[in-house]
């Protein structure tokens, strides 16, 4: 067990993650701005650009690391996938969200509080406001960032699925002969 778990959590997963945050990010900023039309293109299909940005990514992000990491076998390169398109997604959702591109509902706190994190963190090593308690203020929402998260990874771990259907797992080994010696 503990050999598949290493999987999920080797280096390939966080950056891959993270350079999916990126591509969430500039797609988000895209959209936002209408840059090369591409609201535009995005709504003509009837899509919402924050769904578009956080599933496609998340679908893209699975597939490359299952592409990337071709010596795995296909359900720990589909757990892992799953991971790094959560990642991407819940991290380039709560990024977006801080940036005024993606709305946030009313009532509702964003996806990661950035400014109650920061505070927090100021006042662990003693240089933040002292006329401000500690978790004054909630930096995230547990049940939505469970969703955000479980949705993108669904995502990647089916962006990685198919990636793994469509091009193989690099696993299999041909060896040449192997029937005419039979």
């Amino acid at each position: 067990m503990q050999r598949f778990l290493v999987y999920l959590i080797q280096p390939g997963v966080v950056a891959t993650g993270l350079w999916g945050t990126f591509l969430q990010v500039g797609l988000a900023f895209a959209n936002s701005f209408n840059i090369a039309g591409a609201a535009d293109a995005i709504s003509k299909y009837g899509l919402d650009g924050q769904l578009a940005s956080g599933g496609l990514i998340a679908a893209l992000v699975g597939a490359y690391y299952s592409f990337s990491q071709r010596k795995t076998g296909r359900a720990v390169a589909t757990g892992a996938g799953a991971v790094a398109g959560g990642i991407s997604g819940t991290l380039g959702t709560a990024l977006t969200q801080s940036f005024g591109w993606t709305e946030v509902a009313a009532g509702t706190t964003p996806l990661l509080n950035f400014s109650a994190i920061w505070a927090a963190l100021l006042n662990l090593v003693s240089t933040g406001d002292a006329s401000v308690p500690a978790g004054s203020e909630p930096m995230f929402d547990p049940a939505v960032l469970t969703t955000v998260f479980g949705t993108t990874a669904a995502g990647g771990g089916v962006g990685a699925l198919l990636g793994r259907f469509v091009f193989g797992d690099g696993t299999r080994h041909h060896k040449k002969g192997r029937r005419a010696h039979a």
